[in-house]
């Protein structure tokens, strides 16, 4: 069984003493496990996973250690829900895959897979995940009307992608400054989770992202754009 002591996991900050063991449903998941560096992995990823998996599955199913990046921006088909349920970035080897603990921008999975330094390809699922998922299907969800997808009401030049029918490329943002969650707080909630044994969706993905090993603080590459409203 796997035991995590929450803070114990990350690089600095005391240790919490509650003694916490991660559920069977997110053990499962875990198990499940590998690098998942492209769209064509998640989709893989979630094919693979058990049940109808949801964020916090997936988000059990990376490999550690796991950087994170969380904003309490709502600009986004995937809103953070509040400072509490941050919108989560999972900074993945060639991969941002972004996740929200509860409110409306838990039902996606928001996925940019990096083509240069500076842009990505975009995708996205509806979550949990009910019937196995089609290798084309990240980029249907997000076509809006041809040859716009969603994600260029917010992410300017736009473009298909050179080899993958039906896919596009945009620029990619980092989040606004003030708007960043840190980890360590990020942490703190887990902790909080643990010591009170809170049984919420939110806690699922504190306990998803910190009881499986390392966690650190993530960042956008220097070049990334800030994204302004």
């Amino acid at each position: 069984m796997l035991i995590a002591f929450a803070l114990g996991l990350i690089s600095c900050g005391p240790q919490v003493t509650v003694p916490h063991a991660a559920s069977a449903e997110l053990q499962a998941c875990a198990k499940v496990s590998g690098e998942v560096g492209s769209i064509a992995a998640v989709v893989e990823r979630l094919n693979a996973l058990p049940g109808q998996p949801d964020g916090a599955c997936f988000a059990a199913s990376v490999p550690r250690p796991l950087a994170l990046v969380a904003t309490t921006g709502i600009t986004s088909a995937q809103p953070a829900n509040s400072r509490a349920s941050p919108r989560i970035f999972l900074m993945l080897p060639a991969l941002v895959a972004g996740v929200v603990p509860d409110g409306d921008g838990a039902k996606l999975l928001e996925l940019g897979e990096w083509v240069t330094a500076t842009r990505t390809l975009k995708g996205e699922l509806e979550l949990p995940v009910v019937a196995k998922v089609a290798p084309g299907d990240p980029f249907k969800h997000v076509l809006f009307s041809r040859p716009d997808t969603t994600c260029a009401l917010c992410h300017r030049d736009e473009t298909p992608h050179d080899s993958i029918p039906g896919a596009f490329v945009s620029v990619a943002y980092k989040p606004q400054p003030g708007s960043f969650v840190s980890v360590e707080s990020m942490a703190a909630a887990h902790e909080a989770c643990v010591e009170s044994g809170e049984e919420s969706s939110r806690c699922t993905m504190w306990h998803a992202l910190f009881d499986f090993g390392v966690v650190t603080q993530g960042a956008f590459g220097v070049g990334v754009e800030t994204f302004v409203p």
